[in-house]
């Protein structure tokens, strides 16, 4: 079943170079790839700064206190 969804011209633009990109087919081959890569982000990730921001300690805990 084939179906139509609005979209703006820019996110078209932007679909048709990613699309090149992953080389995938169809675009709904490629909003596919993208579900897939989406849902497959471990819970446990934290962006892009994983590892890179240390835990907060006591003293920051407190320093952000709000009174």
């Amino acid at each position: 079943m084939n179906t139509s969804i609005q979209i703006k011209k820019d996110t078209l633009e932007k679909l048709k170079r990613l699309k090149k990109i992953i080389k995938a087919s169809t675009y709904d081959d490629l909003i596919n790839e993208l579900i897939n890569k989406a849902q497959n982000v471990p819970d446990t990730m934290f962006g892009i700064d994983k590892g890179k921001i240390k835990k907060f300690s006591k003293e920051d805990r407190i320093a952000f206190r709000e009174y």
